[in-house]
Protein backbone atom coordinates (compact mmCIF):
# COMPACT_ATOMS: atom_id res chain seq x y z
CA UNK A 1 0.00 0.00 0.00
CA UNK A 2 1.04 3.26 -1.08
CA UNK A 3 1.31 6.16 1.75
CA UNK A 4 -0.09 8.66 -0.90
CA UNK A 5 -3.06 6.11 -0.98
CA UNK A 6 -4.07 7.66 2.85
CA UNK A 7 -2.08 10.94 3.08
CA UNK A 8 -3.89 14.23 3.52
CA UNK A 9 -4.32 16.62 0.47
CA UNK A 10 -0.94 18.20 0.14
CA UNK A 11 0.50 14.11 0.21
CA UNK A 12 2.10 15.27 3.65
CA UNK A 13 1.02 12.50 6.79
CA UNK A 14 0.74 14.40 10.00
CA UNK A 15 1.40 11.88 12.79
CA UNK A 16 0.62 13.14 16.51
CA UNK A 17 3.14 11.60 18.55
CA UNK A 18 2.38 11.50 22.18
CA UNK A 19 4.82 10.15 24.84
CA UNK A 20 6.20 11.92 27.54
CA UNK A 21 9.27 9.37 27.85
CA UNK A 22 12.02 10.83 25.40
CA UNK A 23 13.83 7.93 25.11
CA UNK A 24 11.22 5.79 23.67
CA UNK A 25 9.83 8.50 22.02
CA UNK A 26 12.82 8.77 20.19
CA UNK A 27 12.61 5.75 18.77
CA UNK A 28 9.62 5.89 17.70
CA UNK A 29 10.67 9.63 15.51
CA UNK A 30 13.26 7.62 14.00
CA UNK A 31 11.44 4.58 12.79
CA UNK A 32 8.78 6.77 11.39
CA UNK A 33 11.03 9.05 9.45
CA UNK A 34 12.62 5.67 8.14
CA UNK A 35 9.68 4.80 7.06
CA UNK A 36 8.04 8.27 5.70
CA UNK A 37 10.61 10.25 5.34
CA UNK A 38 9.67 14.02 3.83
CA UNK A 39 5.95 12.67 3.16
CA UNK A 40 5.55 13.07 7.13
CA UNK A 41 4.88 15.83 9.34
CA UNK A 42 5.42 14.51 13.00
CA UNK A 43 4.33 16.65 16.29
CA UNK A 44 5.60 15.88 20.02
CA UNK A 45 3.94 16.47 22.62
CA UNK A 46 4.72 14.95 26.32
CA UNK A 47 1.54 16.20 27.88
CA UNK A 48 -2.24 15.89 27.75
CA UNK A 49 -3.05 19.49 27.41
CA UNK A 50 0.02 19.53 24.69
CA UNK A 51 -1.73 17.06 22.45
CA UNK A 52 -5.11 18.65 22.96
CA UNK A 53 -3.43 22.41 21.93
CA UNK A 54 -1.86 20.48 18.65
CA UNK A 55 -4.80 18.95 17.62
CA UNK A 56 -6.62 22.10 18.01
CA UNK A 57 -3.91 24.12 15.70
CA UNK A 58 -4.58 22.12 12.72
CA UNK A 59 -5.79 18.16 11.57
CA UNK A 60 -3.52 15.41 12.29
CA UNK A 61 -4.33 12.03 10.00
CA UNK A 62 -3.14 9.76 13.26
CA UNK A 63 -1.96 9.95 16.59
CA UNK A 64 0.49 7.60 18.76
CA UNK A 65 -0.76 7.74 22.42
CA UNK A 66 1.09 6.67 25.47
CA UNK A 67 -1.51 6.26 28.62
CA UNK A 68 0.40 7.38 31.54
CA UNK A 69 1.40 10.90 31.13
CA UNK A 70 2.32 13.98 33.68
CA UNK A 71 -1.01 15.13 33.64
CA UNK A 72 -3.07 12.16 32.86
CA UNK A 73 -3.36 8.73 33.03
CA UNK A 74 -4.77 5.45 32.06
CA UNK A 75 -8.12 5.91 29.74
CA UNK A 76 -8.31 8.98 30.96
CA UNK A 77 -5.69 9.54 28.16
CA UNK A 78 -7.19 8.45 25.41
CA UNK A 79 -10.81 9.92 26.48
CA UNK A 80 -9.21 13.95 26.33
CA UNK A 81 -7.70 12.67 22.88
CA UNK A 82 -10.42 11.18 21.58
CA UNK A 83 -12.69 14.46 22.60
CA UNK A 84 -9.97 16.48 21.03
CA UNK A 85 -9.88 14.69 17.40
CA UNK A 86 -13.21 12.11 17.26
CA UNK A 87 -12.53 11.07 13.71
CA UNK A 88 -8.35 10.55 14.11
CA UNK A 89 -7.25 7.14 14.63
CA UNK A 90 -5.78 6.14 17.49
CA UNK A 91 -2.89 3.66 18.39
CA UNK A 92 -1.82 2.90 22.17
CA UNK A 93 1.40 2.73 22.42
CA UNK A 94 1.88 2.66 26.00
CA UNK A 95 4.26 0.60 28.67
CA UNK A 96 1.46 -0.58 31.00
CA UNK A 97 -1.04 -2.41 28.84
CA UNK A 98 -3.79 -5.62 29.86
CA UNK A 99 -6.13 -7.44 28.16
CA UNK A 100 -8.78 -5.34 30.58
CA UNK A 101 -7.43 -1.95 29.67
CA UNK A 102 -7.09 -2.89 25.78
CA UNK A 103 -10.76 -4.27 25.18
CA UNK A 104 -11.90 -1.20 27.11
CA UNK A 105 -9.78 0.96 24.87
CA UNK A 106 -11.20 -0.34 21.63
CA UNK A 107 -14.12 0.09 22.93
CA UNK A 108 -13.81 3.75 23.13
CA UNK A 109 -12.39 4.21 19.83
CA UNK A 110 -8.75 2.85 19.99
CA UNK A 111 -7.82 1.35 16.67
CA UNK A 112 -4.62 -0.48 18.34
CA UNK A 113 -2.88 -1.61 21.43
CA UNK A 114 0.56 -2.28 21.73
CA UNK A 115 2.55 -2.71 24.61
CA UNK A 116 6.02 -1.38 24.37
CA UNK A 117 7.90 -4.06 26.16
CA UNK A 118 6.42 -6.67 23.24
CA UNK A 119 6.53 -4.34 20.11
CA UNK A 120 8.97 -2.79 18.17
CA UNK A 121 8.98 0.68 17.35
CA UNK A 122 9.90 -0.28 13.59
CA UNK A 123 6.59 -1.78 13.97
CA UNK A 124 4.52 1.20 14.27
CA UNK A 125 4.86 2.82 11.04
CA UNK A 126 2.99 -0.28 9.17
CA UNK A 127 0.79 -0.39 11.88
CA UNK A 128 0.19 3.58 11.07
CA UNK A 129 -0.39 3.05 7.54
CA UNK A 130 -2.96 0.04 8.49
CA UNK A 131 -5.04 2.38 11.03
CA UNK A 132 -5.12 5.41 8.39
CA UNK A 133 -7.03 2.66 5.52
CA UNK A 134 -9.30 1.72 7.82
CA UNK A 135 -10.56 4.86 9.12
CA UNK A 136 -10.59 5.88 5.00
CA UNK A 137 -12.86 2.80 4.99
CA UNK A 138 -14.78 3.61 7.96
CA UNK A 139 -15.27 7.30 6.86
CA UNK A 140 -17.05 5.67 3.28
CA UNK A 141 -18.33 3.39 5.08
CA UNK A 142 -20.39 6.34 7.50
CA UNK A 143 -20.55 8.98 4.51
CA UNK A 144 -22.46 6.11 2.54
CA UNK A 145 -24.99 5.36 5.23
CA UNK A 146 -25.62 9.20 5.89
CA UNK A 147 -26.13 9.47 1.79
CA UNK A 148 -28.91 6.36 1.92
CA UNK A 149 -30.90 7.68 5.08
CA UNK A 150 -30.36 11.33 2.80
CA UNK A 151 -31.62 9.53 0.02
CA UNK A 152 -34.89 7.46 1.99
CA UNK A 153 -35.94 11.09 3.89
CA UNK A 154 -34.91 14.09 1.21
CA UNK A 155 -35.97 14.83 -2.70
CA UNK A 156 -33.32 13.78 -4.70
CA UNK A 157 -33.85 17.03 -6.93
CA UNK A 158 -33.68 19.92 -4.53
CA UNK A 159 -32.86 18.49 -1.40
CA UNK A 160 -35.80 19.30 0.51
CA UNK A 161 -37.15 16.93 3.07
CA UNK A 162 -40.06 14.32 0.98
CA UNK A 163 -43.56 13.36 2.19
CA UNK A 164 -42.50 10.48 4.53
CA UNK A 165 -39.79 13.49 6.78
CA UNK A 166 -42.09 16.14 6.29
CA UNK A 167 -45.35 13.87 7.78
CA UNK A 168 -43.13 12.92 10.70
CA UNK A 169 -41.82 16.69 11.39
CA UNK A 170 -45.68 17.45 11.26
CA UNK A 171 -46.66 14.62 13.24
CA UNK A 172 -44.15 16.03 16.10
CA UNK A 173 -44.91 19.39 16.06
CA UNK A 174 -48.88 18.53 16.37
CA UNK A 175 -47.79 16.31 19.30
CA UNK A 176 -45.96 19.68 20.61
CA UNK A 177 -48.79 21.68 19.99
CA UNK A 178 -51.35 19.38 21.45
CA UNK A 179 -49.16 18.97 24.63
CA UNK A 180 -48.42 22.78 25.13
CA UNK A 181 -51.39 24.62 23.61
CA UNK A 182 -49.51 25.75 20.77
CA UNK A 183 -50.65 26.08 17.20
CA UNK A 184 -49.25 24.77 14.38
CA UNK A 185 -48.93 25.88 10.74
CA UNK A 186 -48.91 24.96 7.32
CA UNK A 187 -48.67 26.44 3.80
CA UNK A 188 -49.20 24.49 0.70
CA UNK A 189 -47.48 25.56 -2.53
CA UNK A 190 -48.34 24.98 -6.16
CA UNK A 191 -46.71 26.49 -9.26
CA UNK A 192 -49.34 27.84 -11.30
CA UNK A 193 -49.12 26.50 -14.84
CA UNK A 194 -45.66 24.36 -13.90
CA UNK A 195 -46.36 21.56 -16.71
CA UNK A 196 -46.06 24.07 -19.41
CA UNK A 197 -42.80 24.08 -18.96
CA UNK A 198 -41.90 20.46 -19.26
CA UNK A 199 -43.89 20.33 -22.26
CA UNK A 200 -42.55 23.79 -24.10
CA UNK A 201 -38.70 24.02 -22.51
CA UNK A 202 -37.95 20.57 -21.58
CA UNK A 203 -37.22 18.68 -17.72
CA UNK A 204 -34.02 20.27 -17.39
CA UNK A 205 -35.52 23.82 -16.99
CA UNK A 206 -38.31 22.72 -14.89
CA UNK A 207 -35.71 21.03 -12.72
CA UNK A 208 -33.82 24.00 -12.22
CA UNK A 209 -36.50 25.95 -11.86
CA UNK A 210 -37.67 24.11 -9.12
CA UNK A 211 -34.30 23.85 -7.19
CA UNK A 212 -34.32 27.57 -7.61
CA UNK A 213 -37.48 27.56 -5.79
CA UNK A 214 -36.99 25.72 -2.89
CA UNK A 215 -34.06 27.76 -2.28
CA UNK A 216 -36.23 30.45 -2.13
CA UNK A 217 -38.52 29.19 0.15
CA UNK A 218 -35.63 28.02 2.63
CA UNK A 219 -34.46 31.28 2.47
CA UNK A 220 -37.60 32.74 3.53
CA UNK A 221 -38.99 30.91 6.31
CA UNK A 222 -37.49 30.39 9.80
CA UNK A 223 -34.89 27.53 10.65
CA UNK A 224 -37.24 26.46 12.98
CA UNK A 225 -39.25 25.60 10.13
CA UNK A 226 -39.50 22.93 7.44
CA UNK A 227 -40.32 23.20 3.46
CA UNK A 228 -40.58 19.81 1.91
CA UNK A 229 -41.64 18.92 -1.92
CA UNK A 230 -44.19 16.79 -2.04
CA UNK A 231 -43.81 15.99 -5.61
CA UNK A 232 -43.96 17.74 -9.30
CA UNK A 233 -44.66 21.36 -8.51
CA UNK A 234 -45.98 21.10 -4.81
CA UNK A 235 -44.50 22.46 -2.05
CA UNK A 236 -45.27 22.21 1.96
CA UNK A 237 -44.01 24.65 4.77
CA UNK A 238 -44.44 23.55 8.47
CA UNK A 239 -44.71 26.78 10.89
CA UNK A 240 -44.11 25.24 14.49
CA UNK A 241 -45.65 26.86 17.18
CA UNK A 242 -47.33 30.21 16.11
CA UNK A 243 -49.43 32.17 17.47
CA UNK A 244 -52.56 33.31 15.28
CA UNK A 245 -53.77 33.11 11.62
CA UNK A 246 -51.62 36.29 11.46
CA UNK A 247 -48.59 34.58 11.51
CA UNK A 248 -49.40 31.93 8.73
CA UNK A 249 -50.74 34.56 6.38
CA UNK A 250 -47.31 36.62 6.61
CA UNK A 251 -45.01 33.96 5.75
CA UNK A 252 -47.95 33.58 3.04
CA UNK A 253 -46.74 36.79 1.81
CA UNK A 254 -43.12 36.41 2.23
CA UNK A 255 -43.38 33.74 0.24
CA UNK A 256 -44.89 35.14 -2.72
CA UNK A 257 -42.96 38.07 -2.60
CA UNK A 258 -39.90 36.18 -2.71
CA UNK A 259 -40.98 34.65 -6.13
CA UNK A 260 -41.47 37.91 -7.80
CA UNK A 261 -37.54 38.04 -8.47
CA UNK A 262 -37.17 36.36 -12.30
CA UNK A 263 -35.56 33.18 -11.97
CA UNK A 264 -32.75 32.57 -14.69
CA UNK A 265 -33.56 29.45 -16.50
CA UNK A 266 -30.58 29.73 -18.30
CA UNK A 267 -29.89 30.33 -22.41
CA UNK A 268 -30.43 34.68 -21.48
CA UNK A 269 -33.94 33.41 -20.21
CA UNK A 270 -35.46 34.92 -17.33
CA UNK A 271 -39.12 34.35 -16.08
CA UNK A 272 -41.56 35.20 -13.02
CA UNK A 273 -43.25 32.30 -11.13
CA UNK A 274 -46.89 32.74 -10.00
CA UNK A 275 -47.51 30.36 -7.17
CA UNK A 276 -50.90 29.63 -5.42
CA UNK A 277 -50.13 29.04 -2.08
CA UNK A 278 -52.96 27.95 0.75
CA UNK A 279 -52.67 27.89 4.45
CA UNK A 280 -54.03 26.17 7.71
CA UNK A 281 -53.50 25.79 11.11
CA UNK A 282 -54.43 23.50 14.08
CA UNK A 283 -56.01 22.88 15.67
CA UNK A 284 -58.77 24.95 14.04
CA UNK A 285 -58.50 23.03 10.81
CA UNK A 286 -57.58 19.78 12.19
CA UNK A 287 -56.02 18.28 14.60
CA UNK A 288 -54.15 15.13 12.54
CA UNK A 289 -51.06 15.42 10.10
CA UNK A 290 -53.96 14.42 7.10
CA UNK A 291 -56.46 16.81 7.95
CA UNK A 292 -54.28 19.91 8.18
CA UNK A 293 -53.14 18.86 4.72
CA UNK A 294 -55.84 18.90 3.36
CA UNK A 295 -57.17 21.99 4.62
CA UNK A 296 -54.31 23.56 3.18
CA UNK A 297 -54.55 22.00 0.01
CA UNK A 298 -58.01 22.80 0.36
CA UNK A 299 -57.43 26.62 0.33
CA UNK A 300 -54.47 26.50 -2.49
CA UNK A 301 -57.14 25.34 -4.73
CA UNK A 302 -59.57 28.23 -3.69
CA UNK A 303 -56.33 30.91 -4.18
CA UNK A 304 -55.58 29.19 -7.67
CA UNK A 305 -59.10 29.54 -8.84
CA UNK A 306 -59.91 33.02 -7.43
CA UNK A 307 -56.53 34.33 -8.35
CA UNK A 308 -57.50 33.37 -12.07
CA UNK A 309 -60.96 34.31 -12.00
CA UNK A 310 -60.04 38.59 -10.58
CA UNK A 311 -57.44 39.03 -13.28
CA UNK A 312 -55.03 38.02 -16.09
CA UNK A 313 -52.32 36.15 -15.43
CA UNK A 314 -48.77 36.88 -16.07
CA UNK A 315 -46.02 35.35 -17.94
CA UNK A 316 -44.65 32.38 -16.65
CA UNK A 317 -42.22 29.82 -17.74
CA UNK A 318 -41.23 31.16 -20.86
CA UNK A 319 -44.78 30.78 -22.25
CA UNK A 320 -45.27 33.76 -24.94
CA UNK A 321 -47.91 36.23 -23.98
CA UNK A 322 -50.13 35.62 -26.51
CA UNK A 323 -49.73 31.51 -25.67
CA UNK A 324 -50.88 32.28 -22.34
CA UNK A 325 -53.37 35.17 -23.17
CA UNK A 326 -54.79 32.16 -25.49
CA UNK A 327 -55.29 29.67 -22.36
CA UNK A 328 -56.64 32.62 -20.37
CA UNK A 329 -59.23 33.50 -23.10
CA UNK A 330 -60.12 29.28 -23.35
CA UNK A 331 -60.91 29.18 -19.84
CA UNK A 332 -62.71 32.61 -19.51
CA UNK A 333 -64.67 30.93 -22.33
CA UNK A 334 -65.66 27.73 -20.45
CA UNK A 335 -66.61 29.37 -17.84
CA UNK A 336 -69.01 31.50 -20.23
CA UNK A 337 -70.01 28.41 -21.46
CA UNK A 338 -71.10 26.61 -18.15
CA UNK A 339 -72.92 30.22 -17.73
CA UNK A 340 -74.60 30.63 -20.33
CA UNK A 341 -75.99 26.69 -20.19
CA UNK A 342 -74.09 25.45 -23.31
CA UNK A 343 -72.82 22.64 -21.44
CA UNK A 344 -75.60 20.06 -21.69
CA UNK A 345 -75.65 16.14 -20.18
CA UNK A 346 -76.29 13.06 -22.89
CA UNK A 347 -76.93 9.54 -21.83
CA UNK A 348 -75.61 6.18 -23.32
CA UNK A 349 -77.65 3.30 -22.38
CA UNK A 350 -76.23 -0.22 -20.68
CA UNK A 351 -77.65 -3.06 -21.95
CA UNK A 352 -77.78 -6.05 -20.50
CA UNK A 353 -77.66 -8.30 -23.39
CA UNK A 354 -79.63 -11.26 -21.79
CA UNK A 355 -82.88 -9.66 -21.79
CA UNK A 356 -81.98 -6.01 -23.77
CA UNK A 357 -82.81 -4.36 -21.29
CA UNK A 358 -81.40 -0.98 -20.04
CA UNK A 359 -80.23 -1.52 -16.84
CA UNK A 360 -78.53 2.10 -16.42
CA UNK A 361 -77.04 4.82 -18.56
CA UNK A 362 -74.59 6.68 -18.21
CA UNK A 363 -74.07 10.28 -18.08
CA UNK A 364 -71.90 12.12 -20.34
CA UNK A 365 -70.78 15.77 -21.09
CA UNK A 366 -71.51 17.45 -23.85
CA UNK A 367 -70.30 21.55 -25.25
CA UNK A 368 -72.43 23.00 -28.30
CA UNK A 369 -70.87 25.92 -29.04
CA UNK A 370 -72.73 28.82 -30.98
CA UNK A 371 -69.85 29.49 -33.33
CA UNK A 372 -67.65 25.80 -33.48
CA UNK A 373 -70.47 23.66 -32.87
CA UNK A 374 -69.95 20.26 -31.16
CA UNK A 375 -66.58 20.35 -29.03
CA UNK A 376 -65.02 17.37 -28.32
CA UNK A 377 -64.95 16.07 -24.45
CA UNK A 378 -61.26 15.89 -24.85
CA UNK A 379 -60.46 19.36 -25.85
CA UNK A 380 -62.14 20.73 -23.03
CA UNK A 381 -62.43 18.54 -20.14
CA UNK A 382 -58.07 18.77 -19.10
CA UNK A 383 -58.82 22.38 -18.99
CA UNK A 384 -61.37 21.88 -16.96
CA UNK A 385 -59.59 19.99 -14.51
CA UNK A 386 -56.50 21.92 -14.96
CA UNK A 387 -58.78 25.10 -14.22
CA UNK A 388 -60.80 24.02 -11.82
CA UNK A 389 -64.00 24.73 -12.94
CA UNK A 390 -64.24 20.59 -13.15
CA UNK A 391 -65.79 21.12 -9.34
CA UNK A 392 -69.07 23.48 -10.75
CA UNK A 393 -69.11 21.61 -13.68
CA UNK A 394 -68.92 18.14 -11.86
CA UNK A 395 -72.68 19.56 -9.70
CA UNK A 396 -73.89 20.33 -12.61
CA UNK A 397 -74.00 16.54 -14.22
CA UNK A 398 -74.27 15.19 -11.42
CA UNK A 399 -77.70 17.64 -10.28
CA UNK A 400 -78.93 16.92 -13.97
CA UNK A 401 -78.66 13.39 -13.73
CA UNK A 402 -79.59 12.58 -10.51
CA UNK A 403 -83.01 14.92 -11.48
CA UNK A 404 -82.97 12.19 -15.01
CA UNK A 405 -82.71 9.30 -12.35
CA UNK A 406 -85.65 10.47 -10.30
CA UNK A 407 -87.91 10.98 -13.51
CA UNK A 408 -86.92 7.47 -15.31
CA UNK A 409 -87.92 6.10 -12.32
CA UNK A 410 -91.34 7.89 -11.87
CA UNK A 411 -92.11 6.58 -15.23
CA UNK A 412 -91.09 3.30 -14.97
CA UNK A 413 -92.06 2.14 -11.58
CA UNK A 414 -91.28 -1.69 -11.62
CA UNK A 415 -87.31 -0.71 -12.63
CA UNK A 416 -84.65 0.28 -10.14
CA UNK A 417 -82.76 1.83 -13.49
CA UNK A 418 -79.26 3.49 -12.60
CA UNK A 419 -77.24 6.55 -13.90
CA UNK A 420 -73.67 7.07 -13.81
CA UNK A 421 -71.51 10.31 -13.11
CA UNK A 422 -68.08 10.33 -13.95
CA UNK A 423 -65.88 11.44 -11.08
CA UNK A 424 -62.44 13.83 -11.25
CA UNK A 425 -59.79 13.08 -9.46
CA UNK A 426 -60.28 16.86 -8.47
CA UNK A 427 -63.58 16.71 -7.42
CA UNK A 428 -62.44 13.73 -5.29
CA UNK A 429 -59.85 15.91 -3.63
CA UNK A 430 -62.38 18.29 -2.10
CA UNK A 431 -63.03 18.45 1.13
CA UNK A 432 -66.42 16.86 2.55
CA UNK A 433 -67.08 15.53 -1.08
CA UNK A 434 -69.68 13.01 0.23
CA UNK A 435 -71.29 16.00 1.76
CA UNK A 436 -71.74 17.82 -1.58
CA UNK A 437 -73.21 14.41 -3.11
CA UNK A 438 -75.50 13.71 -0.52
CA UNK A 439 -76.56 17.90 -0.55
CA UNK A 440 -77.25 17.42 -4.42
CA UNK A 441 -78.95 13.75 -3.71
CA UNK A 442 -81.23 15.55 -1.39
CA UNK A 443 -82.35 18.50 -3.73
CA UNK A 444 -83.21 16.12 -6.19
CA UNK A 445 -85.15 13.57 -4.61
CA UNK A 446 -82.43 11.01 -6.28
CA UNK A 447 -82.20 7.31 -4.01
CA UNK A 448 -78.21 6.80 -3.18
CA UNK A 449 -78.93 3.49 -4.91
CA UNK A 450 -79.87 5.20 -8.01
CA UNK A 451 -76.26 6.74 -8.77
CA UNK A 452 -73.25 4.92 -9.54
CA UNK A 453 -70.13 7.25 -9.24
CA UNK A 454 -67.46 6.21 -11.79
CA UNK A 455 -64.02 6.93 -11.67
CA UNK A 456 -60.26 6.88 -13.27
CA UNK A 457 -57.65 4.25 -12.31
CA UNK A 458 -56.11 7.61 -12.14
CA UNK A 459 -58.27 9.59 -9.63
CA UNK A 460 -57.62 6.25 -7.31
CA UNK A 461 -53.79 7.02 -7.05
CA UNK A 462 -54.43 10.53 -5.01
CA UNK A 463 -53.23 10.34 -1.46
CA UNK A 464 -53.81 6.53 -1.53
CA UNK A 465 -55.43 5.92 1.81
CA UNK A 466 -56.87 9.16 1.47
CA UNK A 467 -58.59 8.01 -1.67
CA UNK A 468 -60.55 5.13 0.37
CA UNK A 469 -61.20 7.05 2.74
CA UNK A 470 -63.32 9.24 0.75
CA UNK A 471 -64.61 6.64 -1.23
CA UNK A 472 -65.82 4.70 1.68
CA UNK A 473 -67.75 8.10 2.52
CA UNK A 474 -69.57 8.34 -0.70
CA UNK A 475 -70.14 4.72 -0.19
CA UNK A 476 -71.74 4.87 2.91
CA UNK A 477 -74.22 6.98 1.30
CA UNK A 478 -75.27 4.12 -0.56
CA UNK A 479 -74.07 5.13 -3.96
CA UNK A 480 -72.24 2.69 -6.17
CA UNK A 481 -69.03 3.06 -7.32
CA UNK A 482 -67.29 2.08 -10.38
CA UNK A 483 -63.70 2.29 -11.88
CA UNK A 484 -64.19 3.28 -15.53
CA UNK A 485 -61.33 2.29 -18.19
CA UNK A 486 -59.95 -0.54 -16.11
CA UNK A 487 -57.07 -1.68 -17.19
CA UNK A 488 -55.49 0.66 -18.93
CA UNK A 489 -54.36 3.12 -15.92
CA UNK A 490 -52.94 1.90 -12.83
CA UNK A 491 -55.20 0.95 -10.41
CA UNK A 492 -53.58 -2.03 -8.28
CA UNK A 493 -55.58 -5.66 -7.16
CA UNK A 494 -54.98 -4.41 -3.59
CA UNK A 495 -57.19 -1.49 -4.23
CA UNK A 496 -59.97 -3.30 -5.97
CA UNK A 497 -59.69 -5.31 -3.19
CA UNK A 498 -59.84 -2.86 -0.58
CA UNK A 499 -61.83 -0.21 -2.03
CA UNK A 500 -65.62 -0.42 -1.35
CA UNK A 501 -66.75 -1.00 -5.15
CA UNK A 502 -69.28 -2.15 -6.74
CA UNK A 503 -67.94 -3.23 -10.32
CA UNK A 504 -65.80 -2.30 -13.12
CA UNK A 505 -65.79 -1.10 -16.71
CA UNK A 506 -63.53 -2.76 -19.35
CA UNK A 507 -62.14 0.14 -21.14
CA UNK A 508 -63.10 0.42 -25.41
CA UNK A 509 -59.26 0.06 -26.42
CA UNK A 510 -59.75 -4.00 -25.52
CA UNK A 511 -63.18 -4.74 -26.60
CA UNK A 512 -62.40 -2.82 -29.83
CA UNK A 513 -59.40 -4.95 -30.36
CA UNK A 514 -60.39 -8.49 -29.26
CA UNK A 515 -61.47 -10.01 -32.18
CA UNK A 516 -58.21 -9.17 -34.03
CA UNK A 517 -55.36 -9.34 -31.37
CA UNK A 518 -55.73 -12.47 -28.81
CA UNK A 519 -53.61 -10.51 -26.32
CA UNK A 520 -56.62 -8.35 -26.14
CA UNK A 521 -58.98 -11.31 -26.06
CA UNK A 522 -57.46 -12.75 -23.12
CA UNK A 523 -57.09 -9.47 -21.67
CA UNK A 524 -61.15 -8.93 -21.51
CA UNK A 525 -61.39 -12.39 -20.13
CA UNK A 526 -58.96 -12.17 -17.47
CA UNK A 527 -60.84 -8.84 -16.55
CA UNK A 528 -64.27 -10.90 -16.64
CA UNK A 529 -63.25 -13.55 -14.61
CA UNK A 530 -61.57 -11.33 -12.31
CA UNK A 531 -64.36 -8.86 -11.49
CA UNK A 532 -66.63 -12.18 -11.03
CA UNK A 533 -64.01 -13.41 -8.60
CA UNK A 534 -64.33 -10.56 -6.28
CA UNK A 535 -67.90 -9.91 -6.38
CA UNK A 536 -67.99 -7.17 -8.67
CA UNK A 537 -70.14 -6.66 -12.03
CA UNK A 538 -68.39 -6.15 -14.89
CA UNK A 539 -69.48 -3.91 -18.31
CA UNK A 540 -67.93 -3.76 -21.42
CA UNK A 541 -67.55 -0.13 -22.82
CA UNK A 542 -67.16 0.67 -26.80
CA UNK A 543 -69.38 -2.04 -28.16
CA UNK A 544 -70.00 -1.88 -31.62
CA UNK A 545 -70.52 -5.17 -33.43
CA UNK A 546 -72.95 -8.14 -32.79
CA UNK A 547 -69.82 -9.94 -33.10
CA UNK A 548 -67.87 -8.29 -30.14
CA UNK A 549 -71.23 -8.44 -27.99
CA UNK A 550 -71.42 -12.19 -28.70
CA UNK A 551 -68.26 -12.74 -27.68
CA UNK A 552 -68.66 -10.89 -24.86
CA UNK A 553 -71.47 -12.41 -24.07
CA UNK A 554 -69.73 -15.97 -24.10
CA UNK A 555 -67.56 -14.46 -21.61
CA UNK A 556 -70.08 -13.64 -18.93
CA UNK A 557 -70.24 -10.22 -19.45
CA UNK A 558 -73.44 -9.54 -19.78
CA UNK A 559 -73.75 -5.51 -19.53
CA UNK A 560 -72.66 -3.77 -22.68
CA UNK A 561 -72.26 -0.26 -23.39
CA UNK A 562 -71.88 1.04 -27.01
CA UNK A 563 -72.49 2.35 -30.87
CA UNK A 564 -74.14 -1.11 -31.28
CA UNK A 565 -77.15 0.07 -29.07
CA UNK A 566 -77.13 3.69 -28.77
CA UNK A 567 -74.77 5.99 -28.80
CA UNK A 568 -75.11 9.31 -26.18
CA UNK A 569 -78.09 11.23 -26.80
CA UNK A 570 -79.88 14.46 -25.44
CA UNK A 571 -82.21 13.62 -22.36
CA UNK A 572 -85.36 14.51 -24.84
CA UNK A 573 -84.09 11.58 -27.37
CA UNK A 574 -84.38 8.57 -24.64
CA UNK A 575 -87.88 7.94 -25.42
CA UNK A 576 -87.05 5.88 -28.53
CA UNK A 577 -84.13 4.19 -26.90
CA UNK A 578 -85.95 3.07 -24.02
CA UNK A 579 -89.38 1.76 -26.79
CA UNK A 580 -86.24 -0.16 -28.20
CA UNK A 581 -84.74 -1.53 -24.88
CA UNK A 582 -87.23 -1.16 -21.88
CA UNK A 583 -85.38 -0.57 -18.49
CA UNK A 584 -85.07 -4.17 -16.84
CA UNK A 585 -86.98 -5.13 -13.91
CA UNK A 586 -86.70 -4.67 -10.10
CA UNK A 587 -86.70 -7.98 -9.59
CA UNK A 588 -84.00 -8.78 -12.31
CA UNK A 589 -81.34 -6.38 -10.97
CA UNK A 590 -81.77 -7.93 -7.13
CA UNK A 591 -81.05 -11.01 -8.89
CA UNK A 592 -78.28 -10.23 -10.79
CA UNK A 593 -76.67 -7.28 -9.01
CA UNK A 594 -74.15 -7.39 -6.92
CA UNK A 595 -73.99 -5.19 -3.75
CA UNK A 596 -71.91 -3.01 -3.02
CA UNK A 597 -69.87 -3.95 -0.04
Amino acid sequence: MSVSAVSSPDGIIRILLVDSEQAEAAKCAEALADAFGERMALLHAATLADAIRLLMEGPVDVAILELDLPDASGLATLAGVRGAAPSMPILLYTRTLDDNVAVRALRVGAQECLCKDTTSPHQIPRLVRFAMERQRHLAALEAARVAAAHRATHDPLTGLANRGLFLDHLDRALAFGARYGRKTGLLFVDLDGFKLINDSLGHAVGDRLLIDVSQRLLGTVRRSDAVARLGGDEFVVLLPDVNSRLDVAHVRDMILECLREPIDLGDGRRERVDASVGGAMSPLDGITAQELLDAADVAMYRDKYARRRGRMPTPVFGMRVQDETIAHQREERLRAALDAGELAVHYQPQIDVRTQRIVGLEALLRWHDPDLGMVAPSSFLPLAEDTGLIVPIGDLVLREACAAAVSWRRDHPESDIRVGVNLSAVQLREKAFEQRVARILAETGCPANALVLELTESSTLYEGDQALLALRAVQALGVQLMVDDFGVGFASLAFLREAPLAGLKIDRRFVSRMLTDDRDLAIVSALTTLARGLGLHVIAEGVETEEQSQRLLAMDCTEQQGHLFSPAVPLTALGSVFRLHPPSSLAQRRARLPQAS
